[in-house]
């Protein structure tokens, strides 16, 4: 059985690695994405007519999860990882010092 697993895995991952153009997250990254990402829209699907607001969050939030493993792009990480930034100084001052 796990050689199955194993064997499913590394088909999806390839498959995903071939697919995409400008991808930021790993292949690991994406499925884990997806798996959570439909699991979350499906406790959001199952609790619209209970709790509107947390069915319409799950909704939000799983077909986000859902797009950024499709797509492997997350422009989260993207701003994250960005290189320009530049670096700040902190200096601390102390106002109380005896």
């Amino acid at each position: 059985m796990s050689n199955l697993l194993t064997f499913a895995f590394d088909k999806i991952k390839a498959k995903i690695k071939d697919d995409c153009i400008e991808e930021n997250i790993g292949a690991s990254e994406r499925v884990l994405s997806v798996i959570a990402g439909g699991f979350i829209l499906g406790l959001g699907v199952k609790k619209l007519f209970k709790s509107p607001l947390t069915g319409i969050s799950g909704l939000t939030l799983g077909g986000t999860l859902i797009y950024r493993g499709v797509t492997g792009h997350c422009d989260v990480k993207k701003m994250l990882e960005d290189k320009d930034v530049k670096k700040v100084e902190v200096i601390e001052h102390r106002y109380f010092v005896k």
